[in-house]
């Protein structure tokens, strides 16, 4: 049975009271609203000579299932990708465990949006960002 309609079930059962029951549908509101806001992606884009060299776009969910699949991942980051991860006291070099890397996850998705690394050295670009 979907919350909302066990809800108005026990609003209707005189369980509780029409105070609660709309404190209870707003916290479900609520809840919704900060998934629907989280970030899903990891966006890398490398620009050389005006074309799109790469377009890479990785769902943050995936990266999960490969953690636990894998178990530890070997992170090959630019230095500035980690020193813009570490800014937001994140060190991806300690992960040694899924629920480490599932924690940093959670953070990243609520900081997020946020661009990791923007390279601009003429011709060739560089951008890594969570979105």
């Amino acid at each position: 049975m979907d919350e909302k309609l066990k809800i108005l079930k026990m609003l209707e059962d005189g369980k509780i009271s029409s105070e609660q029951a709309n404190k209870l549908l707003e916290a479900i509101e609520n809840k919704s609203n900060n998934i629907e806001s989280k970030a899903k992606w990891l966006k890398v884009k490398v620009i050389e000579d005006g074309c799109q060299k790469v377009n890479i776009k990785i769902p943050l969910k995936v990266i999960r299932i490969a953690a636990k699949i894998g178990g530890k991942l070997n992170i090959n980051l630019p230095e500035e990708a980690k020193e813009k991860l570490a800014e937001k006291g994140i060190n991806l070099e300690k992960i040694d465990d899924v629920e480490k890397l599932n924690e940093i996850l959670e953070e990243i998705e609520k900081e997020a949006p946020f661009e990791l690394v923007n390279v601009d050295e003429g011709t060739k670009k560089v951008f890594v960002y969570i979105e």
